[in-house]
This record gives structure tokens, C-alpha cells and sequence, in this order.
């Protein structure tokens, strides 16, 4: 997943206008973000529904990275 992706998640995560337009409208939110093809396919399959959840296991792959040992 790229950086960018994981920016778009992390702002819907803290910012709860752009999270809302970011499924009521996914072109206007994007605007200004260069994303591939496969960033555009990763973020058009997610749903409000499944937003937490995806988060929260992008939360835990990112963590644990920068904990001492893992790897």
C-alpha cells in the first residue's frame, strides 16, 4: 500500500468531514492526490462499513513496525 493511501486513511480516521465526503463523493476528496491505479482500486473498494475495520488493521501493520524487535 502506498504512502499516500495511508495518509488518505490516517486524515478520514481524524478528520470526520473528509472522511464523509471522502464516501459521498471520492473524486472531490482525491482531488489534489496522485494516485495509481491500484491505490484508486484499493480506496474504491472500501465502504463505510468496512472503513473501521480496515483502519484499524492499517493502525496495527503501522505500529508494529516501530516497535523494538519487530520485524
Amino acid at each position: 500500500m502506498s504512502d499516500i493511501v495511508k495518509e488518505i486513511i490516517e486524515r478520514a480516521v481524524k478528520d470526520e468531514a473528509f472522511r464523509k465526503l471522502l464516501f459521498s463523493n471520492p473524486e472531490e476528496a482525491l482531488k489534489g492526490y496522485k494516485l495509481s491505479a491500484e491505490d484508486q482500486a484499493l480506496l474504491s473498494n472500501l465502504s463505510e462499513d468496512n472503513f473501521d475495520e480496515f483502519a484499524g488493521e492499517l493502525d496495527d501493520r503501522t505500529t508494529k513496525g516501530w516497535l523494538p524487535g519487530a520485524g
